[in-house]
């Protein structure tokens, strides 16, 4: 069990945890500080911020910026961002919108496929603004038209399925420049999932630092023990933050819970102090 669980995601995004729920998650596990990390979007972190103070738990208010580089998913999250940048919110609106059109697209394909779901199920599935793929994969599940969720991404949902449509996402430099203009620390999340090239990830990672990256999630709830170690000496190497997470999602990854993943005391303050 890890002090400080900096990756994590609420019903904000494609959690099953409200804020509250999961704060005294947290506070129960035993962690002294915890994360909110929804996907590209704040919504949860007053809550998570009001309730952290009510249970004597450090709270880091976060994101998680979808990005895209080529062909690549590139995740930028960024740690302690003032949430009510005017900027940020301008660009997590229009993010919201291009998220909202490709489902509208998905849905339209599944139709094709006799696989019928209305957008008022999908607002009651997700409960926030945010509704991913994940939620669509919830509905697909809960009207029998699959029975698991992985099989709704593996014939459906996902890259090679037959009704995925990509989303219009920016690319990781853009996800550091608002993370920095929100007062915030950009870190790329979980590099190995990037790529099985490592020469590749290594490659992007120092790009990505040229473009005001400053830390790695090299202690990654999932990782094995040898790509903690790789990366961690990768992020000494470049002079990166080492941050890590559980990337706990509720319900929605089983398996996984708060705590799973993170970093010590030691790291946080030096991340929290901006002393590399």
């Amino acid at each position: 069990m890890k002090e400080y669980d900096l990756h994590s995601h609420t019903t904000a995004s494609d959690g099953t945890f409200t804020p509250k729920e999961l704060i005294e998650r947290a506070k129960k596990n035993g962690l002294k500080g915890i994360a909110i990390t929804d996907h590209d979007t704040v919504d949860g972190l007053k809550e998570g911020e009001k309730i952290s103070k009510e249970l004597n738990i450090e709270f880091i208010p976060g994101i998680e910026f979808s990005c895209t580089l080529g062909d690549r998913d590139v995740h930028i999250l960024g740690y302690f961002i003032d949430y009510n940048s005017k900027e940020l919110l301008e660009e997590l609106k229009k993010l919201e919108e291009n998220r909202n059109e490709r489902n509208k697209e998905i849905l339209n394909k599944l139709r094709n496929y006799k696989i019928r779901i209305s957008e008022e199920e999908l607002k009651e599935e997700a409960k926030g603004k945010i509704i991913s793929k994940a939620h669509i994969a919830n509905v697909m599940v809960k009207k029998g038209y699959v029975y698991t969720r992985g099989a709704a991404f593996k014939e459906y949902l996902g890259n090679k399925g037959v009704a995925y449509i990509k989303r219009k996402n920016f690319p990781p430099e853009k996800g550091i420049d608002l993370v920095k203009k929100a007062g915030g620390i950009p870190v790329l999340a979980h590099p190995k999932l990037i790529s099985t090239n490592e020469n590749e990830i290594k490659a992007l990672i120092e790009k990505l630092v040229s473009l005001g990256l400053e830390g790695i999630e090299a202690e990654y709830g999932s990782f094995q023990k040898e790509d903690m170690i790789k990366y961690s000496e990768l992020s000494k190497e470049l002079n990166l933050f080492i941050t890590g997470g559980s990337d706990f999602h509720g319900l929605n990854r089983e398996g996984v819970d708060l705590g799973d993943g993170g970093i010590d005391e030691d790291k946080f303050f030096k991340l929290k102090n901006r002393k590399k």
